[in-house]
């Protein structure tokens, strides 16, 4: 875990993912120091699974990391997890406004949203010697 509370691990499934602490704002520094991460744990674009059934808030500017050509150059999709109409809209507004260049959808589910992510799932994109669970 980082200092923020966000955890950001890479699973045996090869999908990378990242999980906010309840009441989340997204700041970014926040997104800065989950991209950190993300690269420390891979070389190639992979699935992304994000929980965000607790983020309270998004700044525009975190918004607009997230969507930098550093950051989705290492995304080859990403879903998603809400359980809330506001978050719901959070992130419907977030892909209408940023237009993510890889495939993303919501889900309100972990096993729906894994099994969309495995179909982009490159068996290249582990760092060796990477770790399993949150960090």
């Amino acid at each position: 875990m980082s200092d923020s509370g966000a955890q950001v691990w890479l699973g045996e499934d090869r999908i990378l993912r990242v999980r906010y602490p309840k009441n989340c704002h997204l700041t970014l520094e926040l997104m800065e120091e989950v991209h950190r991460r993300h690269v420390e744990l891979i070389r190639e674009p992979c699935p992304l699974l994000v929980y965000a059934e607790s983020v309270a808030a998004a700044e525009y500017e975190a918004q607009q990391f997230a969507s930098s050509e550093s950051v989705v150059a290492l995304v080859s999709a990403m879903a998603i997890i809400v359980k809330s109409a506001f978050t719901r809209a959070m992130g419907d507004l977030f892909m209408r406004f940023h237009k993510p260049p890889y495939p993303t959808k919501i889900f309100r589910d972990e096993a729906s949203a894994l099994q969309w992510l495995s179909q982009f799932n490159d068996p290249g994109s582990l760092v060796s010697g990477a770790e399993d669970g949150p960090l």
